[in-house]
């Protein structure tokens, strides 16, 4: 085992290393790959534990995904807090979503989602909710963007579906590896996106 024997007296405990158990194992195998076997050697625990906890392995990585993307909002509320103006958050949207800073979402985690998404009601029900998410963060900035005079949208709606898509396809380029997509290009790339989306004059591109 990769971890310490779980007390029974420390359930939240328990709870958080089983998740943090699956997201190693499953960005090291792919979820094809994971077995509940090797999600409770890494944590440290029995099979029997994870299926009480989870009820499934699609389970158990649904709210493995759900953590990290708690967290991900999290640190990116508390970002977005120290930006000064719309402008400025929605690039730092673009860097944290990148992969820049504390707030880092896992797009190979995201990969396995929305493959099993394709079959799965319950994968299908996180992606949606998970997407409508980062939507909604988008549409209370360029809301606040346009509020303010800086953001000239005159499609609002559509803005927050194409940007949002966009940043999924150019995830999916860096999350395989390709040569021509970095964390630093995928952030220039959406930034040019969103300039042209909402008609800002001549910016700076990402700081990062």
């Amino acid at each position: 085992m990769s971890q310490q024997a779980l007390s029974p007296k420390a359930p939240a405990v328990r709870r958080d290393r089983i998740l943090r158990a699956i997201v190693t194992v499953v960005r090291e195998r792919g979820f094809a790959g994971t077995r509940v076997a090797d999600i409770a050697s890494e944590a440290g625990t029995s099979p029997g534990l994870i299926l009480y906890h989870f009820k499934s392995l699609d389970g158990a990585l649904n709210a493995a995904l759900t953590l990290l993307e708690d967290e991900f909002y999290e640190d990116l509320a508390r970002d977005l807090r120290d930006q000064f103006g719309p402008r400025e958050r929605l690039r730092h949207m673009g860097e944290l979503a990148a992969g820049f800073g504390p707030a880092v979402g896992d797009w190979r985690l995201w990969l396995e989602l929305w493959v099993r998404a394709l079959h799965d009601p319950g994968a299908r029900d996180v992606r949606e909710s998970l997407d409508r998410r980062w939507r909604g963060v988008l549409r209370e900035v360029i809301a606040e963007g346009a509020a303010f005079g800086e953001f000239t949208a005159t499609d609002p709606e559509g803005a927050v579906i194409r940007l949002a898509c966009l940043m999924d396809g150019l995830a999916i380029q860096l999350a395989l590896g390709d040569d021509e997509m970095t964390p630093e290009r995928l952030a220039e790339l959406w930034w040019q996106a969103a300039i042209l989306e909402l008609q800002l004059d001549a910016a700076p591109g990402p700081t990062s």
